[in-house]
């Protein structure tokens, strides 16, 4: 039997109570929710340039060269081949041989077209080490947008950076062109990268040397 008086309108504070308590519910799981997801971009980002990082040594075990590495034919880099790579290998990336090295790993399967996604938005690319942050000029870098493409969520690039690197944008084999610091558009190693962080930086991971 109900508790309220004939002719009574609207809710019992118990009623009320328990609609805010669901609420609040659904509030927080949603919120769990998203924390997880996010969690979950991050370690599929890792393993993502682990799986090309692999993928690099299985073409050299194939071809004895790494991907790129002699690609100078004058063709468009997405129909790049094995055939075209002509040139002796040096073990020395130029831009032009860089920017081939994705393509040829999904033209020869050994990579999968959606491998070389980035779970960020964007295909991975491949450039060589040229901002202001990547101080090595000749190294390989693993990147969305290009090493000075601002693309990517700056809490996603500090937190991989410190779970998987030393939390410092200009050193390690995780980069960005965030300077250090503990600003908003800064991180460090020990910042709260999820709620002290806001906007868009590069994200290079180092492939080699």
């Amino acid at each position: 039997m109900s508790s309220r008086h004939p002719g009574q309108l609207g809710f019992t504070l118990v009623e009320l109570a328990t609609v805010l308590v669901i609420i609040g519910l659904i509030l927080g799981l949603a919120f769990k929710g998203k924390d997880l997801i996010d969690g979950a971009k991050i370690k599929s980002a890792q393993a993502s340039s682990n799986k090309v990082l692999a993928s690099m040594n299985i073409y050299f075990e194939r071809y004895g060269r790494y991907p790129g590495d002699g690609c100078v034919a004058a063709v468009p880099v997405t129909d790049t081949a094995p055939a075209n790579c002509t040139a002796a290998p040096n073990g020395s990336y130029t831009a032009v041989e860089a920017a081939t090295l994705m393509p040829l790993l999904v033209n020869t399967h050994i990579l999968s077209a959606s491998d070389a996604r980035s779970p960020f938005g964007g295909d991975w690319t491949v450039a060589l080490g040229s901002s202001a942050s990547n101080t090595q000029p000749t190294a390989l870098y693993l990147t969305i947008g290009g090493v000075a493409g601002n693309n990517v969520d700056l809490r996603y690039v500090c937190a991989m950076d410190t779970q998987y690197d030393d939390g410092n944008p200009t050193t390690g084999h995780i980069r960005s062109n965030a300077a250090l610091g503990s600003g908003t558009d800064q991180y460090q190693a020990g910042d709260d990268c999820w709620s002290q962080k806001v906007g868009l930086q590069a994200l290079s991971v180092r492939l080699l040397p």
